[in-house]
């Protein structure tokens, strides 16, 4: 199970993610982030809730950081919790994505 929280302050649209990212959690991730890629802002994603991240869910961020880049806007990844930073590391996330 996933809480999605979405604030935008500013020129920044900053979503929060709670729990886990899994398979049935990736479809509502998922359209959170086409949402927030069609929007004139950089994204920061927090991460600081995030307990476990499947590859449904890499998938996703992968779209997001596309999506976003593509408009001419930056994704920043924060608050990444250890476990998840080992997903990001195993899989090369980490070498393509932004954290601050």
């Amino acid at each position: 199970m996933i809480s999605i929280n979405n604030t935008v302050q500013g020129d920044v649209n900053e979503i929060s993610l709670v729990g886990r990212l899994d398979v049935k959690a990736a479809k509502d991730v998922e359209q959170a982030f086409e949402e927030a890629a069609s929007q004139p802002y950089d994204v920061v994603l927090d991460l600081t809730e995030l307990d476990y991240i499947a590859s449904a869910g890499l998938r996703a961020l992968k779209r997001l950081n596309s999506a976003v880049s593509k408009n001419g806007h930056e994704l920043t990844l924060r608050g990444v919790q250890p476990d998840v930073m080992d997903v990001f590391e195993l899989t090369g996330f980490a070498a393509i994505l932004n954290f601050g």
